[in-house]
């Protein structure tokens, strides 16, 4: 959902939107077999590694907005008032998205934003944002004149593998620490691709932005794929 046009989203519709969307859940070819049987039961996974946009924001969302200087509507009731207590979280939903579902189902705590946990994140990090495209936001900020909407926020894909690459050194030293405790993790990509059409409409023609199509996909791809090590 992009920054410029938000709405309460009610859980359920949340749920219903991201089966839609397929927001999917990526895993090494090496590691599918495991990550199939942790997922029916055969063994919970250590911690959840989550990237996106507001469907997935679990808190990062403020932050963001607080270094833009924008106002946050998910800042204040009625966001967060069925599942935490009225209390506003950052996320773009009156309750829980299905990410926070997932981490439950799998005996984890909810998975906390990146930039704003003061706390381990031995169990997981979320590093997606609300209003994050695939592509980089500079792609869309093309001829901008000075003062120009500052939508979409540098926020992409690419910028929240950045910030997974920067937590990496407090998790594990060597390769093979890397490689083991990542192994009992589970990757979540969720949706990209949305913001990067909003943001388009009204700025660019319709054959402009099915040009761009094949390297949205191309990004969304390989970042879904990029491996731990």
């Amino acid at each position: 959902m992009g920054g410029g046009g938000r709405r309460l989203v009610p859980a359920a519709f949340v749920v219903a939107a991201l089966v839609l969307v397929v927001a999917a859940v990526f895993v090494s070819s090496a590691e599918a077999e495991t990550a199939a049987a942790s997922l029916r039961g055969g063994g919970p996974f250590d911690s959840i590694f989550a990237f996106g946009d507001s469907f997935t924001d679990t808190g990062n969302n403020p932050v963001v907005f607080g270094w833009y200087d924008i106002f946050d509507v998910v800042m204040r009731p009625p966001y967060g008032m069925t599942f935490f207590g009225g209390l506003p979280t950052g996320r773009n939903c009156n309750g829980r998205l299905v990410i926070d579902f997932i981490a439950q189902g799998l005996g984890l705590p909810l998975v906390p934003p990146y930039l704003s946990h003061k706390g381990s994140f031995r169990q997981g990090a979320n590093f997606a944002v609300g209003s994050a495209t695939g592509l980089n936001s500079s792609f869309f900020h093309i001829g901008d004149a000075p003062g120009a909407n500052p939508f979409p926020l540098n926020i992409s894909l690419e910028v929240q593998l950045g910030w997974f690459e920067e937590l990496k050194p407090s998790l594990c030293e060597t390769d093979q620490e890397c490689k083991d405790f990542f192994g009992r993790s589970l990757f979540f990509v969720g949706e990209f691709g949305i913001n990067d059409y909003q943001y388009s409409f009204g700025k660019k023609s319709m054959q402009e932005i099915r040009a761009f199509v094949p390297d949205l996909i191309q990004t969304i791809s390989k970042g879904a794929e990029a491996r731990a090590l």
